[in-house]
């Protein structure tokens, strides 16, 4: 498998990415590579350059301020997963990036170019949407902030124009203090069949008083499963409670079946994942 012929190119600024980007209407982004390059192998993604954006230093910081968490797009997953401040505050994160594939790929992948790749069964699109992140974006008109519910518009497609640049994730602050992220990976790929994001607070009388929950791989498109987290508000985390969300939750994708796996069975599978997620916060 050989790609197409393409350029490459390294950019040590953000305004040499944009410019290279604005000057080829073909070029594409290099952070990671381990999405776009099988694309490019299998010839089902020809870029006529690639601009690689690993060296900026902008996007390869990790900043924790009291009201927010901003990760730079090119961070890489193995920098997240031995970050010990983000241990501390977000270790719904840590987890989630230390089950994506194997060491090779954690050592090399970037948070921004799962984001950016869209992939319907990525490990952190439940993150994102679970966490309410908010994608920073910037290009020829500005910057925007775009956040993680209206990001993802279809598989592998975002609300990213082709002249933007994705520049990172910030997560809002307080997080809520019981997260888990617990996923039912596919036997062969390692991707999520079920991954979900789970987040909650209690009061001090041990009631629901933030919930939220969002799944992966599961449905067509990774979702919130709000309705889950409406029956959890103000209710005491029971096993006939949990059960109940659990079933309302995996309600709200939209799922297909394939040759390997029936839209029912991965509806179940959301459901049976969604519930061990949160019992595994009712246990924290």
């Amino acid at each position: 498998m050989i790609p197409a012929a393409f350029q490459y190119e390294r950019a040590f600024s953000v305004e040499e990415a944009l410019t290279a980007l604005a000057s080829d209407p073909d070029a594409k982004l290099l952070s990671g590579g381990h999405s776009l390059l099988p694309m490019m192998k299998l010839r089902l993604a020809r870029p006529t350059k690639l601009i690689d954006i690993t060296r900026i230093p902008e996007l390869c910081t990790i900043t924790i301020e009291s009201d927010r968490i901003s990760i730079g797009a090119a961070v890489r997953y193995h920098q997240v997963a031995g970050d010990r401040r983000l241990a501390d505050v977000m270790p719904l994160l840590g987890e989630a990036v230390r089950v994506i594939a194997d060491p090779q790929v954690r050592h090399r992948g970037t948070i921004g170019g799962s984001a950016a790749h869209a992939d319907p069964a990525s490990d952190l699109a439940a993150v994102f949407l679970a966490s309410e992140a908010e994608f920073r974006v910037l290009g020829p008109r500005g910057e925007r902030r775009i956040p993680a519910d209206g990001w993802y518009v279809a598989p592998l497609v975002t609300t990213l124009e082709p002249d933007e640049m994705l520049m990172g994730i910030d997560f809002p602050r307080p997080l809520s203090s019981r997260q888990t992220y617990l996923k039912f990976p596919h036997p062969a790929s390692g991707y999520a069949l079920a991954g979900v994001a789970a987040l909650l607070s209690l009061d001090a009388e041990g009631r629901v008083r933030k919930a939220s929950v969002a799944v992966t791989g599961a449905a067509s498109m990774p979702f919130r499963a709000e309705a889950a987290a409406d029956r959890l508000l103000g209710q005491t985390l029971t096993k006939d409670v949990v059960r109940e969300a659990s079933e309302l939750g995996s309600g709200e994708g939209e799922y297909t079946g394939d040759v390997q796996y029936s839209a029912l069975y991965r509806q179940n599978l959301a459901r049976v994942m969604i519930q061990r997620a949160l019992e595994r916060l009712v246990q924290a």
